[in-house]
């Protein structure tokens, strides 16, 4: 018997401390938030600096692309 009682007294204390361990490390909702807001911000940096040219060519990419996925699965 108190072997068995040995034993569950070691699965709750690994189980303990493997979900502390995960609540320390995982990140806030707060901070993938501000996180998501900032590469967001960053994208829409990088396409206000492109020139009319660059951004149709990035157009023109994203079609071809398209076109290329819907060939794979008309198929």
């Amino acid at each position: 018997m108190k072997n068995i009682l040995l034993q569950y007294l070691w699965i709750f204390f690994i189980t303990l401390s493997l979900l502390t361990v995960a609540l320390i490390l995982l990140p806030e909702k707060k901070d993938q938030f501000e996180y998501l807001q900032k590469e967001i911000e960053k994208v829409q940096e990088e396409v206000k600096a492109l020139t009319e040219k660059e951004k149709q060519l990035k157009e023109l990419s994203t079609q071809k692309e398209w076109e290329e996925v819907d060939k794979d699965t008309n198929k």
